[in-house]
């Protein structure tokens, strides 16, 4: 009986490590000192998008299956409202224009701490492993949530840094 139980915990070891690798993920939450609300409005309105994000707003739908795009002259990220849920939701599809990778998944969650502060998470989801997209935004999305936190608390952006 041990033997066919160490025979069978290797098999499936084997089957275990064999799987696909796995996909990766990024999460990042920060703390805003100011309400719900106001956090909404600056995920949601172009005037604001505009001085937090790395590229303007160039199409903002708000609404479920809705276009969202980001570019100046062209749009150069592109995507389709999934989920709209005023004032602690918003999810929508992400997609570098010309990139050969999937469309993935951005999801913004406020969550309500006392009447005048949130956590704000910013998850985006959907990569394959190796995935060119993923090592791209992981330096961005900490910056723009960085922006937007200290706009929101300071009324001035946080100037984009240069590399």
């Amino acid at each position: 009986m041990k033997h066919a139980l160490l025979i069978l915990l290797t098999m499936t070891s084997q089957l275990l490590s064999a799987a696909e690798p796995s996909k990766p993920e990024f999460h990042y939450t920060t703390f805003i000192a100011k309400p719900a609300a106001e956090v909404w409005s600056a995920i949601t309105e172009k005037k604001t998008i505009n001085q937090y994000y790395l590229a303007p707003i160039h199409t903002l739908e708000l609404k479920k299956g809705g276009a969202i795009s980001y570019g100046v002259d062209r749009e150069f990220i592109t995507g389709t409202i999934s989920t709209i849920e005023a004032p602690v939701k918003l999810i929508h599809t992400f997609n570098f224009v010309g990139s050969d990778a999937p469309e993935t998944l951005v999801e913004y969650r406020i969550e309500p701490i006392g009447d005048s502060m949130c956590s704000l998470t910013i998850s985006h989801t959907g990569f394959q492993a190796g995935d060119q997209t993923f090592a791209d935004i992981t330096g961005g999305w900490p910056v723009i949530a960085s922006s937007l936190k200290t706009i929101l608390e300071t009324g001035k952006p946080l100037p984009w840094p240069e590399r």
